[in-house]
Formats: structure tokens, C-alpha cells, sequence
């Protein structure tokens, strides 16, 4: 069988997804199959990256990359402008060539499935939507967009794109619960297969000052990732701050973001005391600054939990870091950390409840020993395991997909047979 899939951001390029997709296609060049990618040149959160080639194979992957225009996050008329042309560039890939099945993360939001519909109608290709997110709904919650006229809009054609898929791959029970909602859809066609750590390629051991492994080293509580309006961390610095006098506890922020500005600013007179940030830095550094720190946040926007659920949870706890959750209690997220003991989650969500569960889990910090901490890591490797998420992964590409030379040999690019017939 021959995979595409489709997505802006392949590795080596930043983002967890980047690094979750070449796993799962390398997994399925071991079974024999044929995996392709279409993506473009490293491009995320503005992060520098060396050019990467053209075309190459990593890992039994073909590779093919296309440049983009040089953008800023803050320049939204440039970004929009390389996602249609991105988006024009993998339609034209598609139509001069066969594959049995494309593979894609719902990125850009809604158009990516509305495009990936428009080609299963052309060529007969089906398609998988992987849901890192749903869209409409996040940019809804996180008030990108209003709840109106445009928001059913959207939703009614993010509908009609997973009704049309042979499978829509979420991430929680609560992100399917969030699907079916949905006027119209009937979700017959939803798995929900979570993500598993990310993979550590080359292990780090050059480490920030920061993480320097001194003897009575201060309390970490650590939060590595996108710093945008999606984490919430505002609320975590109001923490720091209700925590300043002491002295022993460090809020290490580590990434890159839309907020990284704003959240500087809140900092305020703690930035260098108790309040540090660091740029971002490989998932090889950062996973080992989570071997050392003593808790990894885990922050998202309230009703976040319905739309997403984040995969830095599974990296922090395969680094054998306890998690702090700061989300509601009632998700499907909060319910494994409690329930496998993975970390804390407040009570309620307001600063001082937060600075509360943070200087109690300071206090209890000889309870997160060596072997505490292997223990963590082997409760976390049964529950979301790799292994686990990529045999389901297996059966998602043996639902419903045509044999590799089932299509004619004289398959026209961008004729269906009901076309060539009226043709």
C-alpha cells in the first residue's frame, strides 16, 4: 500500500506532531508498506532551522519538500497566503500521482479536510483526518473566533470532511464526545488512539545552568512547549508571584510562542529570582531538563480539554517527571493523572489553589525518588504506550483501503470513472 501524508511540518522541524508522524510512517515501512510526505521547509514558531533537502529518505520515507515564503507569526496575510499555496503544491502532488490512502493532521483547521474531500472526490483516494484538535470549536474557546454565523459555518463543513473520511483518528473520549455533538454526524467513523512520547533521537546531555545537578538543587517546576493562548500560563505566573518569597521553588518556562511577550511582561521584577526563561531548544534538551525537573506543567485554556489533549504529557512522564495539571478536574486528562498517579491537579483552577498545590508538592518531593520516578515511567509506558498507539495505528491502515493496483493502469490524475465516462 502507498501512504501520503500530508503536513507543513515534518521532522526535523519543531513541532510534536513532526516528530509523532515519522514514527508512525517509519512503522509502516517496517510492515512492508510504501509511506511518502509532503511537507515544507522547517518553518515553525519562526524557529531557525538549516535547510533541509529537497527530496530524501529518512528512516524509508520518501521526503519531498517545497519552500515557502518567509514569514512571522504576527504577519497573518503571509501565513494564510503560504498555507493556500502550500495546501495548491500538495494537490498538484496528489493528482500526478498514485497513492491508496492519504494520512493528515487537521492543519490548517478545516481547510486541510475540505481539500483532502475535494481530492477523494476527484481521484477516489481515501483519506485519514488525525485530530491533534478540533476546529472550529478551539478557536472558539480560545477566542479567536466568535460563536455565530461563521463559527456554524465552519463546524458544518468540518462535519461534511470527517463524515466524508475513512477515518477520524481523536485522542480522547472527550474529543469524540466533542465530534458527536456535531449536527449530522453520526461518528461511526471515529477511533480514538492517543499519541505516545516523543521520540529522543540523539539524547542531550549539555543541559541549561538551569538544570545544573547540584546536590540541593531548587524546586523545578518546568514548562516546555508552544507559549500560546491555548496553555493559559498566565495563571501560572500569578502563582509564582503569590510564591515569591520562596525563594526555593523556580518557574523555568522553556519555548517559544504568540504570549512569550505578554508573559515576560507579567513576570515582571521575578524574571532572574524565581521566574526564568529559556529559548527554545530540541526535544533532546528539553526531555533531559525534564529528567531534572521535579514538575512539568501541563497547562490548557479552560474547555481546552474537549478539543485537544496534549502530548507533552506523555513526553514529561516518559522522562519520569510528575505532572502538574492545570485544567479542569472533570476531563478525561485529569481523570488518568489522579487515577494512575502521574502527578497533581488543583482543586479549583484559581492562583492561590495553584501556589497551594505547587508548595505542597515541594514539600513532598523526597516521595519522587529514583525508583519513584522508574516507576512513573513504566505506569506511563502501559497506558499510553508506543507499541499500544501504533498497533491501533496498524488497523486504521487496513480499514477500507484499495489494494495497490486495484486502480486502473489507466487512471487519469483528476478523473474519477463517473467523470471519464462523461467525459
Amino acid at each position: 500500500m502507498k501512504i501520503l501524508a500530508i503536513y507543513r511540518h515534518y521532522w526535523p522541524d519543531t513541532t510534536p506532531y513532526a516528530r509523532l508522524l515519522r514514527a508512525i510512517l517509519e512503522e509502516q515501512v517496517s510492515r512492508g508498506h510504501s509511506a511518502s510526505v509532503f511537507t515544507a521547509q522547517p518553518s515553525y514558531n519562526d524557529i531557525s532551522h538549516s535547510r533541509q533537502p529537497h527530496r530524501e529518505t529518512i528512516g524509508g520515507v520518501d521526503i519531498r519538500r517545497i519552500r515557502l515564503l518567509p514569514e512571522r507569526k504576527h504577519l497573518r496575510l503571509l501565513r494564510a497566503l503560504n498555507f493556500i499555496y502550500f495546501l495548491f503544491r500538495a494537490v498538484t502532488h496528489v493528482l500526478w500521482r498514485r497513492y491508496d490512502l492519504i494520512v493528515a493532521n487537521t492543519h490548517p483547521p478545516v481547510l486541510m479536510g475540505w481539500v483532502l474531500r475535494m481530492i477523494h472526490r476527484v481521484t477516489g483516494i481515501p483519506f485519514v483526518l488525525h485530530c491533534q484538535d478540533i476546529h472550529p470549536e478551539s478557536a472558539v474557546i480560545a477566542n479567536q473566533l466568535r460563536e455565530g454565523r461563521i463559527s456554524r459555518w465552519l463546524e458544518r463543513i468540518d462535519t461534511e470532511n470527517c463524515s466524508a473520511a475513512e477515518s477520524v483518528v481523536t485522542l480522547s473520549e472527550d474529543m469524540k464526545q466533542t465530534l458527536l455533538r456535531r449536527k449530522g454526524y453520526t461518528g461511526n467513523n471515529i477511533t480514538v488512539i492517543n499519541n505516545f512520547a516523543l521520540d529522543v533521537y540523539e539524547p542531550e546531555e549539555n543541559l541549561p545552568t538551569l538544570f545544573n545537578d547540584a546536590v540541593q538543587h531548587p524546586f523545578r517546576v518546568f514548562f516546555a512547549g508552544n507559549i500560546g493562548l491555548f496553555q493559559d500560563l498566565p495563571r501560572l505566573i500569578e502563582a509564582a508571584h503569590i510564591l515569591s518569597a520562596e525563594q526555593d521553588i523556580h518557574f523555568i518556562f522553556m519555548g517559544a510562542g504568540a504570549e512569550l511577550r505578554s508573559l515576560r511582561s507579567l513576570a515582571d521584577n521575578l524574571i532572574g529570582k524565581t521566574v526564568f526563561f529559556e529559548p527554545y531548544q530540541p526535544v533532546e534538551v528539553a526531555f533531559g531538563c525534564m529528567q531534572r525537573a521535579d514538575l512539568g506543567v501541563v497547562s490548557l485554556r479552560t474547555g481546552v480539554c474537549q478539543v485537544a489533549y496534549p502530548s507533552k504529557t506523555m513526553t514529561y512522564l516518559a522522562a519520569g517527571c510528575p505532572i502538574l495539571l492545570l485544567a479542569e478536574r472533570d476531563s478525561q486528562l485529569a481523570e488518568d493523572i489522579l487515577v494512575h498517579d502521574f502527578g497533581y491537579v488543583p482543586e479549583k483552577l484559581t492562583f492561590s489553589n495553584i501556589a497551594e498545590t505547587i508548595s505542597a508538592a515541594r514539600d513532598q518531593r523526597e516521595r519522587w525518588t529514583a525508583d519513584a520516578r522508574q516507576k512513573l515511567i513504566a505506569r506511563s509506558e502501559k497506558f499510553y504506550g508506543r507499541s499500544k498507539s501504533l498497533a491501533a495505528w496498524q488497523d486504521i491502515f487496513g480499514l477500507g483501503v484499495v489494494a495497490p493496483d486495484s486502480r486502473s493502469k489507466n487512471h487519469t490524475p483528476g478523473l474519477t470513472d463517473g467523470m471519464k465516462k462523461a467525459a
